[in-house]
Protein backbone atom coordinates (compact mmCIF):
# COMPACT_ATOMS: atom_id res chain seq x y z
CA UNK A 1 0.00 0.00 0.00
CA UNK A 2 1.22 3.56 -0.89
CA UNK A 3 2.02 5.83 1.97
CA UNK A 4 0.66 9.52 1.96
CA UNK A 5 1.95 11.73 0.18
CA UNK A 6 4.03 14.29 3.21
CA UNK A 7 2.45 18.05 2.15
CA UNK A 8 6.07 19.46 2.60
CA UNK A 9 7.33 17.37 -0.51
CA UNK A 10 4.50 18.97 -2.33
CA UNK A 11 4.38 22.76 -2.15
CA UNK A 12 3.23 23.70 -6.40
CA UNK A 13 1.00 21.11 -5.82
CA UNK A 14 -0.43 22.78 -2.60
CA UNK A 15 0.24 26.69 -3.77
CA UNK A 16 -1.56 25.66 -7.27
CA UNK A 17 -4.66 24.01 -5.23
CA UNK A 18 -4.47 26.50 -2.89
CA UNK A 19 -4.77 29.24 -5.65
CA UNK A 20 -7.33 27.81 -7.47
CA UNK A 21 -9.53 27.90 -4.01
CA UNK A 22 -8.33 31.46 -4.12
CA UNK A 23 -9.50 32.01 -7.08
CA UNK A 24 -12.98 30.04 -6.67
CA UNK A 25 -13.94 32.39 -3.41
CA UNK A 26 -13.57 35.27 -5.62
CA UNK A 27 -15.74 34.10 -7.96
CA UNK A 28 -18.87 33.20 -5.03
CA UNK A 29 -18.18 36.23 -3.29
CA UNK A 30 -18.70 38.35 -6.67
CA UNK A 31 -15.16 39.75 -6.18
CA UNK A 32 -14.51 39.14 -9.44
CA UNK A 33 -17.88 39.28 -11.57
CA UNK A 34 -16.57 38.38 -14.96
CA UNK A 35 -15.64 34.59 -16.37
CA UNK A 36 -12.33 35.38 -18.72
CA UNK A 37 -14.07 33.60 -21.74
CA UNK A 38 -12.78 35.44 -24.60
CA UNK A 39 -10.81 33.36 -27.28
CA UNK A 40 -7.75 35.22 -26.75
CA UNK A 41 -4.69 33.92 -25.05
CA UNK A 42 -5.17 35.65 -21.74
CA UNK A 43 -8.70 35.26 -21.54
CA UNK A 44 -7.89 31.25 -21.94
CA UNK A 45 -5.07 31.05 -19.87
CA UNK A 46 -6.58 32.99 -17.08
CA UNK A 47 -9.84 30.29 -17.48
CA UNK A 48 -7.44 27.57 -16.32
CA UNK A 49 -7.56 28.89 -12.53
CA UNK A 50 -11.19 29.55 -12.43
CA UNK A 51 -14.08 27.11 -11.03
CA UNK A 52 -17.64 28.05 -10.40
CA UNK A 53 -19.27 25.46 -9.03
CA UNK A 54 -17.81 23.20 -5.67
CA UNK A 55 -17.98 20.22 -7.54
CA UNK A 56 -15.63 21.11 -9.99
CA UNK A 57 -13.42 22.41 -7.73
CA UNK A 58 -13.14 19.92 -5.16
CA UNK A 59 -12.66 17.39 -7.83
CA UNK A 60 -10.01 19.30 -9.70
CA UNK A 61 -8.44 19.73 -6.20
CA UNK A 62 -8.44 15.92 -5.17
CA UNK A 63 -7.39 14.80 -8.73
CA UNK A 64 -4.56 17.35 -7.87
CA UNK A 65 -3.46 15.74 -5.12
CA UNK A 66 -3.90 12.31 -6.32
CA UNK A 67 -1.68 13.54 -8.87
CA UNK A 68 0.93 15.12 -6.72
CA UNK A 69 3.09 11.87 -6.75
CA UNK A 70 4.29 13.00 -10.11
CA UNK A 71 5.81 16.12 -7.82
CA UNK A 72 7.41 13.41 -5.39
CA UNK A 73 9.16 11.25 -8.13
CA UNK A 74 10.32 14.20 -10.02
CA UNK A 75 11.16 17.33 -7.69
CA UNK A 76 9.59 20.39 -7.65
CA UNK A 77 11.51 22.15 -10.14
CA UNK A 78 10.56 19.81 -12.73
CA UNK A 79 7.16 19.99 -11.53
CA UNK A 80 6.45 23.61 -12.04
CA UNK A 81 8.68 23.20 -15.61
CA UNK A 82 5.37 20.17 -16.55
CA UNK A 83 2.67 22.70 -15.02
CA UNK A 84 4.17 25.97 -17.18
CA UNK A 85 4.96 23.63 -20.23
CA UNK A 86 1.25 21.99 -19.51
CA UNK A 87 -0.78 25.81 -19.26
CA UNK A 88 1.22 27.33 -22.27
CA UNK A 89 0.55 24.26 -24.94
CA UNK A 90 -2.99 23.93 -23.87
CA UNK A 91 -3.35 27.73 -23.87
CA UNK A 92 -1.46 27.78 -27.18
CA UNK A 93 -3.69 24.75 -28.42
CA UNK A 94 -7.09 26.19 -27.13
CA UNK A 95 -6.43 29.66 -29.45
CA UNK A 96 -5.64 28.08 -32.54
CA UNK A 97 -8.77 25.10 -31.97
CA UNK A 98 -11.06 28.42 -31.05
CA UNK A 99 -9.66 30.47 -34.06
CA UNK A 100 -10.67 27.54 -36.45
CA UNK A 101 -13.95 26.71 -34.55
CA UNK A 102 -15.47 29.95 -33.32
CA UNK A 103 -18.62 28.46 -31.68
CA UNK A 104 -16.71 26.27 -29.40
CA UNK A 105 -17.73 27.45 -25.72
CA UNK A 106 -15.02 28.19 -23.35
CA UNK A 107 -12.86 25.85 -21.20
CA UNK A 108 -12.18 26.66 -17.44
CA UNK A 109 -10.73 24.49 -15.18
CA UNK A 110 -7.62 23.09 -13.80
CA UNK A 111 -8.44 19.79 -15.43
CA UNK A 112 -6.74 20.34 -19.10
CA UNK A 113 -3.51 20.78 -16.61
CA UNK A 114 -4.37 17.69 -15.16
CA UNK A 115 -4.81 15.29 -17.37
CA UNK A 116 -1.75 16.22 -19.10
CA UNK A 117 0.07 15.80 -15.70
CA UNK A 118 -1.57 11.89 -16.10
CA UNK A 119 -0.75 11.31 -19.38
CA UNK A 120 2.05 12.77 -19.37
CA UNK A 121 2.93 10.48 -16.21
CA UNK A 122 1.52 7.57 -18.52
CA UNK A 123 4.09 8.53 -21.09
CA UNK A 124 7.39 8.99 -19.60
CA UNK A 125 6.92 5.91 -17.13
CA UNK A 126 8.89 2.34 -18.25
CA UNK A 127 5.91 0.25 -19.52
CA UNK A 128 1.99 0.60 -19.57
CA UNK A 129 -0.30 1.38 -16.11
CA UNK A 130 -3.28 0.07 -17.54
CA UNK A 131 -4.91 1.47 -14.51
CA UNK A 132 -4.00 5.40 -15.05
CA UNK A 133 -4.85 4.63 -18.96
CA UNK A 134 -8.10 3.52 -17.98
CA UNK A 135 -8.46 6.48 -15.13
CA UNK A 136 -7.61 8.85 -17.98
CA UNK A 137 -10.80 7.03 -20.84
CA UNK A 138 -12.73 7.16 -17.89
CA UNK A 139 -12.55 10.89 -17.10
CA UNK A 140 -12.07 12.17 -20.27
CA UNK A 141 -15.68 10.73 -21.21
CA UNK A 142 -17.13 10.66 -17.73
CA UNK A 143 -17.87 14.61 -17.26
CA UNK A 144 -18.84 15.08 -20.56
CA UNK A 145 -21.32 12.25 -20.37
CA UNK A 146 -22.80 13.71 -17.16
CA UNK A 147 -22.56 17.09 -17.78
CA UNK A 148 -22.93 18.49 -21.47
CA UNK A 149 -21.19 21.25 -20.13
CA UNK A 150 -17.88 19.79 -19.18
CA UNK A 151 -15.13 21.05 -21.63
CA UNK A 152 -14.56 17.85 -23.59
CA UNK A 153 -12.65 20.36 -25.63
CA UNK A 154 -10.27 21.65 -22.35
CA UNK A 155 -9.52 17.36 -21.46
CA UNK A 156 -8.39 16.57 -24.48
CA UNK A 157 -6.18 19.29 -25.29
CA UNK A 158 -5.02 18.11 -21.53
CA UNK A 159 -4.28 14.72 -22.70
CA UNK A 160 -2.35 15.98 -25.71
CA UNK A 161 -0.57 18.19 -23.92
CA UNK A 162 0.46 15.76 -21.76
CA UNK A 163 1.69 13.19 -24.33
CA UNK A 164 3.57 16.08 -26.34
CA UNK A 165 5.57 16.90 -23.20
CA UNK A 166 6.47 13.34 -22.07
CA UNK A 167 7.44 12.50 -25.47
CA UNK A 168 9.65 15.52 -25.72
CA UNK A 169 11.07 14.64 -22.07
CA UNK A 170 11.74 11.10 -22.96
CA UNK A 171 13.85 12.02 -25.83
CA UNK A 172 16.02 14.34 -23.57
CA UNK A 173 18.36 12.36 -21.88
CA UNK A 174 18.55 14.89 -18.54
CA UNK A 175 15.06 14.64 -17.78
CA UNK A 176 14.74 10.94 -18.41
Amino acid sequence: MNNPVNIKEIPVSIFCAVSIIIIFSLYTTTVFKEIPCGKDVMSIFYSNFVHIDIYHLVSNVLALYALSRVEVAIGGKKFVALIVFLLVFNTIMEVVINSIFKTLPCSIGFSGVLFGIATWELVTKKGLDWVVALSIVIMLVGPSIKNPKASFLGHIVGVISGVVGGLIVSKIPQFS
